[in-house]
């Protein structure tokens, strides 16, 4: 998927996959002159399951093309697409391209683990939209989001970039949006994922974290990537960030 910056995305469910004994490589894929390069490295590291992070319009027919090119360079694996664009067209895109064999719906920690662990079941996987061998598709019901996400291991690190010659490190301090916006992708991509559509992490997990990459791998500069960084209640919101200070 995008690094452009750390795909925080990607980088969890990496480090849920690892927390469960699997081998998990990131190759990032920031424009369509990555192909051939993206190509090489998953064919050379052969995995049983590659996911491509689907997440923006604008980019949804070069990770089409880096599909197809997968499957032309010989990957043969499980093919998974996860992401916005993905989520909400999940059928069409099974039935348009098939080089894909499923997509993922809503967060995916906890579905590509399961996945992992039972790519020969994948009719009994929650929350994922998959190809029968028919050629039809179809829609698992989903179990919802995570509600506890102090459970989840904090994200795989291995480069970060430099902002005013800083390390920056992203990070988010909760999932989702409060608000009801008819305008935005994340009501939409919430309500196709289940469960709960904002969930906050405590404060001690966030500050755990931020020592790891303080201490740990030198991070200077942290940019919080949530959807909502604010509460509803103002000054709840100023109480937490006083007590992140």
């Amino acid at each position: 998927g995008t690094e452009l910056e750390e795909n925080l995305g990607l980088r969890y469910m990496a480090s849920a996959l690892e927390r469960n004994g699997h081998q998990v490589e990131i190759v990032p894929f920031n424009s369509e002159h990555d192909i051939l390069h993206v190509v090489e490295q998953v064919v050379a590291f052969a995995p049983q399951i590659t996911g491509l992070s689907m997440v923006f319009t604008g980019r949804a027919r070069e990770f089409c093309r880096l599909a197809q090119a997968l499957r032309e360079g010989g990957y043969c694996g499980h093919l998974i697409a996860g992401g916005h664009f993905a989520s909400l067209n999940c059928k069409r895109l099974l039935q348009d391209f098939t080089a894909f064999d499923s997509v993922g719906l809503g967060e995916g920690e906890e579905l590509i683990c399961t996945l992992a662990d039972h790519l020969d079941e994948i009719s009994r996987i929650p929350g994922l939209c998959y190809r029968k061998s028919d050629g039809s598709v179809t829609i698992n019901p989903s179990t919802g989001n995570p509600d506890n996400l102090d459970a989840l291991p904090f994200p795989k690190r291995t480069t970060f970039h430099n902002y005013f010659d800083k390390p920056i490190a992203s990070i988010l301090s909760s999932r989702g949006c409060w608000r009801n916006c008819a305008f935005c992708s994340i009501n939409a991509w919430y309500k196709r994922g289940g469960g709960k559509k904002f969930r906050l992490r405590s404060v001690e997990n966030i500050v755990a974290e931020m020592k790891e990459l303080y201490f740990h791998y030198g991070a200077r500069i942290f940019n919080f990537q949530d959807d909502n960084f604010f509460l509803p209640d103002p000054m709840k919101a100023l109480h937490r960030f006083e007590v992140l200070r």
